[in-house]
């Protein structure tokens, strides 16, 4: 049975939430993907000072339009970088898992020398971790590691976002595979599941989105919000759309809100007004955090439901 939420563990869940209490979070704690999406034909280029300036001016340029940023460590210490001005109000999420695995089979784990509490040091909000699985597969060591996460997060009242990433062979297998880890992952403690979309890009039919998105929130027994994985932004939006239709709570955007304007294909304006727009379809199609943790187990499959 999950422990009751604490005060401060709600307090710092609405910190990086809207006001109205769904998820519209920039996400910009890649590390080796960045210099990748940035500088595609030579990453090797960017050094790690490149990296953090270019972070810096996204998240100023950016990040005021939405209610929070996921940034990683190495920015965050490296930088030093403290909110303040237009971002004074705008929560911060720690990423605190090792992302550069060896292959995606490797156990998840920390950071090397980083946990929860070094975390809640640097006055962070919430942290987040991610965790490759493949269903039918071998997932101890996975739900070890989230388990681990968990009891430290109750230590330090300290909100938690578990991504689960799931692995498949072929597209078809998609909608089950993320389903597989909202069973596998969603009982073990986290207080938000960060998930993949449920359906391929290949699969042109919204009412398949939909009944996706509604077994997901049907299954899930905490709120749930999707992240852009990369993806084109006007994908993104539609997806977004069906999701906080079907029960979300908002979003975790990266390069889908922020490639053109790092690329210098785009401008910094035209990012930000993605993630107002983002910003808006959470607040306006989705459900605020509170309401759907009070759903619980049984989810909910109507908006009106959860409210």
């Amino acid at each position: 049975m999950r422990p009751p939420t604490s005060s401060l563990q709600s307090a710092r869940l609405d910190k990086v939430a809207t006001h109205t209490g769904h998820f519209a979070v920039l996400a910009i704690d890649h590390v080796g993907s960045f210099a990748a999406t940035v500088r595609p034909d030579d990453p090797d280029s960017m050094t790690t000072e490149d990296i953090w300036a270019q972070k810096l001016s996204l998240i100023n340029g950016v990040g005021p339009a939405g209610g929070a940023m996921l940034v990683d460590p190495g920015f965050l210490e490296g930088t030093g970088f403290t909110r303040s001005g237009a971002l004074s109000e705008t929560g911060l999420i720690l990423g605190i898992e090792d992302g550069d695995y060896a292959d995606v089979l490797t156990a998840p784990r920390f950071l090397p020398s980083w946990s929860v509490e070094r975390a809640a040091r640097l006055g962070v909000d919430a942290v987040k971790i991610s965790m490759f699985f493949r269903p039918g597969g071998d997932t101890s060591a996975a739900t070890s590691f989230v388990t681990e996460v968990v009891d430290q997060c109750r230590q330090q009242d300290m909100p938690l976002f578990a991504e689960p990433l799931a692995l498949y062979d072929h597209p078809h297998e998609r909608g089950e595979a993320v389903t597989e880890g909202v069973r596998l992952f969603g009982h073990l403690g986290a207080d938000v599941l960060k998930l993949q979309f449920p359906e391929p890009a290949e699969n042109p039919c919204e009412e398949s989105w939909a009944e996706a998105c509604r077994e997901i929130n049907r299954l899930s027994p905490v709120p749930w919000a999707i992240l852009s994985e990369g993806g084109d932004y006007q994908l993104f939006r539609r997806q977004l759309q069906v999701a906080c239709r079907a029960g979300a709570t908002g979003f975790l955007g990266g390069r889908a809100v922020w490639r053109e304007a790092a690329t210098g294909e785009g401008t910094l304006d035209a990012a930000a007004a993605r993630l107002r727009e983002l910003n808006s379809i959470a607040v306006t199609e989705g459900v605020d955090w509170k309401s759907r943790k009070r759903a619980g187990k049984a989810g909910c499959d109507r908006i009106s439901e959860c409210e």
